[in-house]
């Protein structure tokens, strides 16, 4: 059966041009701003930017941009389930608005299995299967939040009530290479080391104002691009593995020896350096 990925490629690509251009407005306006940096230990000047940043308002054209590249990102899951589904499945016109890529924050038992079940109905490709199964939220870690969880819901609250994005938060620094270290270590990866941040933030004592989601799965605050390049990462490195069991429709992949939650966890460092900024953010509230 052919699939085309074109279609998910165009969003993916969408996306990425939607996160460059509000990172441009979003630094416009933080620029524009009467503390566009702020030194933490400046108590005084702090607190003056805190009730500055507490009163200023968001352009609400933020929020619609935000709203825009989560509805393309899950939007590129549910063409996903689409182009596996098989053309009976799809051609039902009882079925073929059924079909999307599920997602489950718990193991879905009884009618919940019911439901999960006829999304995917129409597929019949193993590895396809495997994989949808074992990127549902239930099989994170508790303390890791699923980057699947966080779009899904996203897009739920865009469509009903839009983003909340606030600016009374800023962001540290830190380098893409310590970042990514602090990320592997702090998901367990074999051979990874501890590493000080704070010694990262006692070389750079400032504060970047910054806009932020009000609720990022269970962090909060968490700056607007650094949060939508990981989703986007996400999203990518997904597309790129089904796009590999297209042509294994007979191949049931071992997940404990080819798939690892980890590369899809977190944002490649390199590519968000050189398309987005120069440094990754530990998001901290400033009011």
């Amino acid at each position: 059966m052919t699939r085309d990925f074109a279609g998910i490629r165009e969003k993916l690509a969408r996306a990425l041009n939607n996160i460059v251009y509000l990172d441009g407005k979003i630094k416009e306006f933080v620029d524009s701003g009467e503390y566009p940096v702020v030194s933490y230990e400046d108590k005084t000047t702090l607190l003056k930017a805190a009730e500055y940043y507490q009163k200023r308002v968001v352009p609400l054209a933020f929020s619609v941009v935000a709203g825009e590249i989560i509805h393309h990102l899950r939007s590129c899951l549910d063409h996903i389930a689409w182009q596996f589904s098989r053309d009976w499945y799809r051609a039902d016109p009882k079925t073929q608005t059924i079909i999307e890529f599920p997602v489950f924050k718990s193991v879905p038992l009884n009618q919940a299995r019911t439901r999960f079940l006829a999304k995917i109905k129409g597929i019949s490709n193993p590895a396809a299967l495997v994989f949808i199964e074992r990127l549902q939220p239930y099989y994170y870690p508790k303390d890791i939040d699923s980057p699947l969880q966080i779009i899904h819901e996203m897009d739920v609250a865009d469509k009903h009530r839009g983003l909340v994005l606030c600016v009374s938060s800023g962001h540290i620094p830190i380098s893409p290479e310590l970042f990514n270290r602090f990320a592997r270590y702090h998901l367990g990866e074999p051979g990874s080391e501890p590493v000080d941040i704070g010694a990262e933030f006692k070389r750079n004592p400032y504060i970047y104002p910054n806009v932020a989601f009000q609720k990022f799965g269970r962090r909060s605050p968490e700056a607007v691009i650094q949060g939508l390049i990981e989703l986007h990462g996400f999203v990518e490195r997904v597309v790129n593995r089904f796009e590999q069991f297209s042509v294994l429709e007979d191949h049931i992949p071992d997940w404990d020896d080819s798939i690892s939650l980890i590369p899809f966890l977190w944002p490649d460092a390199r590519k968000a350096e050189q398309l987005i900024a120069p440094s990754f953010y530990v998001s901290v509230r400033i009011d």
